[in-house]
């Protein structure tokens, strides 16, 4: 059969059938990319905390971390005077780092002070690490850091309130088990 022997209607069905097929499994494609060209997509994150980039070791910060190689560090940044709710986040990080099950071999509690600050009382589990200006301009006072073995700074944790120190401990120890969990580096 040629087609000078069909009917046009039937000519004209068939090229709406296959227009239409093409359109059924175009048209996610072309709907994803006016999505994603618009910005009317927002990914999740997953993490907490603020992963820093680009990447800061202590030795671009000229500083030698004792512990590079050893372990993961969850540290906490010390203020000039640490008053009740700076003892109140030290504790938290405690609890944090307790929290880590078995991973708390991989983990050392770390205190990160400027040369010649007063020390309030501390567990002997926690390791005091002194920084110099430019650790202190990257963390903020009170904030949580979390260091790899490879002495990176992965991330840190702003400072928060009182009353969201537990929800901000949960954040901490979420992402500080995902790191530990995906980690390749120790």
């Amino acid at each position: 059969m040629t087609t000078h022997s069909l009917k046009p209607k039937a000519v004209l069905k068939g090229r709406l059938t296959l227009l239409a097929l093409i359109l059924f499994f175009a048209l996610p494609f072309i709907v994803a990319k006016a999505i994603l060209s618009n910005h009317w997509y927002e990914s999740g994150v997953t993490n907490h905390g603020q992963l820093l980039e680009p990447r800061v070791t202590f030795e671009s910060l000229g500083m030698v971390n004792p512990l590079q190689g050893e372990s993961w560090q969850l540290g906490f940044m010390l203020p000039a005077t640490c008053d009740d709710a700076c003892l109140n986040r030290l504790y938290v990080m405690g609890q944090t780092y307790l929290a880590l099950g078995k991973y708390k071999e991989r983990v050392t509690p770390v205190v990160y002070v400027q040369t010649g600050q007063v020390l309030p009382e501390l567990p002997d589990s926690v390791t005091v690490l002194t920084v110099n200006d430019a650790f202190s301009a990257l963390v903020p006072s009170q904030g949580y850091v979390i260091t790899d073995t490879l002495g990176q700074v992965v991330m840190f944790f702003e400072p928060t309130t009182k009353e969201q120190q537990i929800v901000h401990s949960k954040g901490v120890l979420s992402d500080l088990r995902k790191l530990l969990k995906l980690s390749r580096v120790g």
